[in-house]
Formats: structure tokens, C-alpha cells, sequence
């Protein structure tokens, strides 16, 4: 553990936790975005859209399978991801989100230790009188 924190060390780490708590709230959200965008929705395939040509592209290889990628798209976008998707989508989130919280902490210098930057160790809780409780 480092003897401080610095500032500026503190804000890279707590905006890097935002992110991670950002991206498991907001996962289930983008991805019915990108269902929907696709071209599933709850009136159906869009016309012209990539969700049209893959249903073309299923059509050509055989016709629609129940549970195909197709079906299952737009079984999401007509009825939603239900909780089962939900959870699915939230834990893609908490990967996205414990990646960008490693990253933070990487860039912020808090896990280089005094030994790793050159300088002698000393005694950690010098500059920590709170932690150094038991010289009282």
C-alpha cells in the first residue's frame, strides 16, 4: 500500500469505479439499443434493415429455426430481455466495468510500491497518524 493517496491518484480511482458501476447499470440498456437498431422490434423485422437480411440470409439456408439467432433477436426486441438477458447483459457490464476500474488504477500509480520508484522503504505509517495507533 502506498504512505498517501494522492488527489489526483483518488479522483483516477474514483472515476474509474463510476464507469464500473455506470456500465453494469447501463448494459442491459445498450444492448436492447443495439437490438434495436439492428432492426428487431416490437412490430416486427424492419424492412431493409440488417435484421431483414439476416432473416433473408436464414430463409435462403433452410428457413427459421425456434431459439436461432433470429428468432432470439427478435424474441428481444419485440418482448425485451426479461431476467434472464438482464442478468446476462449487467454481468457483460461488470466485466466492462472491473476492466475499466483496473485500468484507472494502473494509470493512478496507487499499486506502485516505494521499493518499485527507488526510494528506501521506511516506515509506511509515518505519514499516516491514524494508522500508526499502536505508538500511542
Amino acid at each position: 500500500m502506498p504512505p498517501t493517496i494522492r488527489a489526483r491518484q483518488m479522483a483516477t480511482i474514483v472515476t474509474g469505479g463510476a464507469i464500473a458501476v455506470a456500465s453494469i447499470a447501463l448494459m442491459p440498456f445498450a444492448v436492447m439499443g443495439v437490438v434495436g437498431a439492428l432492426g428487431f422490434g416490437s412490430g416486427g423485422i424492419a424492412a431493409g434493415s440488417v435484421a431483414a437480411g439476416m432473416m433473408s440470409a436464414e430463409v435462403a439456408a433452410g428457413g427459421i429455426v425456434a431459439g436461432g439467432t433470429v428468432a432470439t433477436l427478435q424474441s428481444i426486441g419485440a418482448a425485451g430481455l426479461g431476467v434472464v438477458g438482464t442478468s446476462a447483459a449487467m454481468g457483460g457490464g461488470a466485466i466492462v466495468g472491473a476492466s475499466a476500474l483496473g485500468v484507472s488504477v494502473a494509470v493512478s500509480g496507487v499499486h506502485k510500491k516505494k521499493f518499485e520508484e527507488g526510494a528506501e522503504i521506511g516506515n509506511s505509517q509515518e505519514n499516516r497518524p491514524f494508522c500508526n495507533w499502536k505508538m500511542w
